[in-house]
């Protein structure tokens, strides 16, 4: 490099002061084993400190104030869907929803292989494709307590469940992705489905080894290799054609028709009967919750009507939140639904609520410390730091390094959308000045970024809390880590061989 480009790089100090709010939190998580709670706001204190005292980034106190306000904002978003899942869950739970669920599905997929994936390639993806922000953890989580597996290895597979985040919430990460680097969406879900499929693949094959189920090998790879290989057929084919906001759900209900189809055997008349009665009752607050997600996602004026009606609305930070469109009002109606049909022992519901108002308050405050400590680094210039600096010290390995940047924002945003906020733009002027394919680079961003959310703290605390196994969160971020350091290796992999 030339004297000039060398002077212009920062100092090895300034990009350990950029790094240090990542470095000290994710320890105290996955060394320290300190909670959540302590772990997010020590990065956030960090973070602070480092806007407070260090010159290149620092921010004046009004600064610093609305970026902890900006994290505040968004820790809404994500705090109104955990409070519909810890009461969903609380009411399905306490009424027998749960059981009856586990039950119904142990008898239509008999096969535990079968159903493993079935949960995790097609209720899940379904459940994410539809609403976002981690409802796919919330719904199957509990289904695999239901069956039997300790809250740790439930907590996980539902976390695996996590591996098709490009299409969440209606792909509208992708969608931003798309306008933030002129991509077309319906590019970026075919080269995401392509780049997308070693992940998805690994997901599967952890579950198998995760459940105990990985033997006979030969089989079960043959059976992985289907449903991995239906869902990104699907995934890219729908982007292709009908586009990506419907890509999930279909992909999803996909997988689920197969596992169905694969475990499909008689039931005596009396036994179907009664199953009848029991299923619909346990169904009665997942079909509330699917129908008002589907009803105002897939019918224009509907939609229009429920994004309109009731907004959260601050024009400074053009920031909006439609109370009932949002995924989270639908599970409130949805668990209200369940109090209203299920058989819940009148003694037990003010401790439920007690116990659910917990839960939502120690998981809303854990999101809050990293989701703050995410927009100080970013108002302050951090991250884009550290991602240039990396840029210019493997120029020459821009691809090998694209897919790690994305999965940097993924992993510190738990969003898709919020990881591509934050470097899309960045990936795409890189890879117009080294003259490479805009579309696979912009596509490895979406994907690498949309698979990191796997291991970031806000759907780490989400599956603690579902499965009751709080205080392990260590456990869990330190394995979605290495599941998320293997799967962006091989996008980067990939990237290289295009």
């Amino acid at each position: 490099r030339d004297p000039a480009s060398r002077a212009r790089q920062p100092s090895a100090m300034i990009l350990l002061a950029a790094s240090l709010p990542i470095l000290l939190s994710a320890g105290a998580l996955l060394f320290l084993k300190q909670s959540a709670v302590r772990a997010g706001l020590l990065g956030l204190l960090t973070a602070l400190l480092v806007a407070l005292a260090i010159v290149p980034f620092r921010l004046t106190m009004e600064g610093m104030g609305e970026a902890v306000l900006r994290g505040g904002l968004t820790t809404l978003i994500v705090a109104y869907v955990l409070l519909g899942g810890v009461l969903l869950y609380h009411v399905m739970r306490l009424g027998g929803a749960l059981e009856a669920l586990s039950a119904a599905t142990a008898r239509a997929i008999p096969d535990p292989a079968h159903r493993l994936l079935t949960l995790i390639f097609g209720v899940s993806v379904f459940f994410e494709s539809a609403t976002g922000f981690g409802i796919g953890i919330v719904v199957c989580a509990p289904l695999f307590l239901a069956l039997g597996f300790p809250p740790l290895r439930a907590a996980f597979l539902s976390l695996l469940g996590q591996c098709a985040v490009p299409w969440g919430a209606l792909a509208i990460g992708t969608t931003l992705g798309s306008e933030l680097s002129g991509v077309e969406s319906r590019d970026l879900g075919i080269w995401g489905a392509l780049f997308s499929f070693p992940f998805i693949f690994l997901c599967g094959a952890l579950a198998l080894v995760v459940g105990g189920l990985w033997q006979p090998l030969t089989r079960r790879l043959l059976q992985l290799l289907a449903y991995a290989a239906l869902l990104v057929a699907v995934l890219a084919a729908v982007s292709r054609w009908l586009g990506v906001e419907l890509a999930g759900i279909l992909g999803g209900l996909a997988v689920l028709s197969l596992g169905l189809l694969c475990g499909r055997r008689a039931l005596k008349e009396e036994e179907e009967s009664l199953s009848r009665v029991l299923l619909l009752r346990a169904l009665a607050p997942v079909v509330v919750l699917v129908l008002g997600l589907l009803l105002t996602r897939l019918l224009p004026p509907l939609a229009e009507w429920s994004r309109s009606l009731l907004r959260l609305e601050i024009e400074r930070f053009d920031y909006s939140l439609p109370l009932l469109y949002h995924p989270g009002f639908w599970m409130v109606v949805a668990a209200l639904a369940g109090g209203l049909l299920l058989p819940l022992p009148q003694r037990e519901i003010p401790r439920m609520v007690q116990q659910a108002g917990r839960q939502w308050l120690v998981a809303t405050l854990a999101v809050a410390g990293f989701l703050c400590m995410a927009q100080v680094m970013f108002d302050a210039g951090m991250v884009t730091l550290l991602a240039q600096s990396l840029t210019s010290a493997l120029t020459e390995d821009f691809v090998l390094l694209a897919p790690f940047i994305g999965a940097l924002g993924g992993f510190l945003t738990a969003s898709n959308a919020g990881a591509n906020a934050m470097f899309m733009q960045l990936q795409t002027s890189s890879a117009e000045a080294l003259k490479l394919p805009l579309e696979p680079i912009a596509a490895a961003q979406n994907a690498a970024a949309a698979n990191a959310t796997l291991a970031s703290p806000g759907r780490v605390v989400l599956a603690a809390l579902v499965t009751h196994c709080g205080g392990q969160e260590d456990h869990l971020m330190r394995r979605g880590l290495l599941l998320v350091t293997v799967g962006t290796g091989a996008i980067s992999l990939m990237l290289a061989l295009l």
